[in-house]
């Protein structure tokens, strides 16, 4: 207001010129209109809505640009999921399988489980919601496994760049999930664990704490929040290991 008071003072053809400078230096106004969604939400996230599961819309986007980035730096590799349901976040994963490469996916389906899901689909209906999410897939790039992870026998020739852990809860198959993974992972590839830090499954915090204080060459990429989720996203990736 000083500053004002004293400007008046100026003669007044020096005040209007000066005003007329100021409003010119003056900042536009913030764009108050929405941003236009991307194609991840106008294309992708309708078709992966009709399959059941929780994968949401930050997962979408927190997979992409791992996968993405993955690609465009030239790894190649298979990708894994442990505990598929109804296939939503595997349709993510199949969008990004290239040439040679193999999506697999391990899941109860109807064997004995510790944990009640209801709902629980077929080898088939994952199929059928791949191909339906995505008619371009080749389907005989997809392997699916009805197995128990804690007895699980991967292929020998298995050599992932991603996978996802969404299997049990338990903190000890939490824990074999995670090794299980690390078997096969490639340099550069990373682990994803779903419900970290969740507070009605904290055998996922456990058993994965567990790996980690097993495995101090692990490092922790990415601890992602989801909106609308309790849990967590954790993103592990290998560091180097001391000699």
């Amino acid at each position: 207001m000083r500053l004002r008071a004293l400007a008046r003072r100026l003669p007044g053809p020096v005040y209007r010129t000066l005003r007329g400078i100021a409003r010119r230096l003056r900042p536009a106004p913030p764009v108050t209109a929405p941003p236009t969604p991307g194609p991840l939400v106008t294309g992708v996230a309708p078709r992966l809505a009709a399959i059941p599961g929780w994968l949401n819309l930050d997962d979408l986007a927190h997979f992409s640009l791992v996968l993405g980035t993955q690609s465009a730096a030239g790894l190649r590799g298979d990708l894994l999921e442990i505990g598929c349901f109804h296939g939503r976040a595997a349709a993510v994963l199949a969008m990004h399988l290239r040439p040679g490469e193999r999506l697999v996916l391990v899941d109860l389906f109807d064997l004995p489980s510790d944990e009640p899901y209801g709902d629980r689909p077929s080898p088939g209906q994952v199929r059928r919601n791949l191909a339906h999410a995505l008619p371009a897939l080749d389907l005989g790039q997809v392997l699916i496994l009805r197995a128990d992870s804690r007895g699980l026998r991967l292929p020998g020739d298995l050599r992932v760049r991603f996978a996802h852990v969404d299997g049990g809860h338990a903190p000890d198959t939490v824990r074999a999930d995670l090794e299980q993974c690390a078997s096969c992972l490639l340099p550069g590839g990373v682990i994803a664990v779903d419900d970290y830090a969740h507070p009605r499954h904290p055998g996922v915090t456990a058993g994965t704490d567990a790996f980690l204080a097993a495995n101090p060459h692990w490092q922790r990429l990415a601890d992602l929040n989801r909106t609308g989720a309790l849990g967590r996203k954790l993103y592990l990736t290998r560091g180097v290991e001391p000699s």
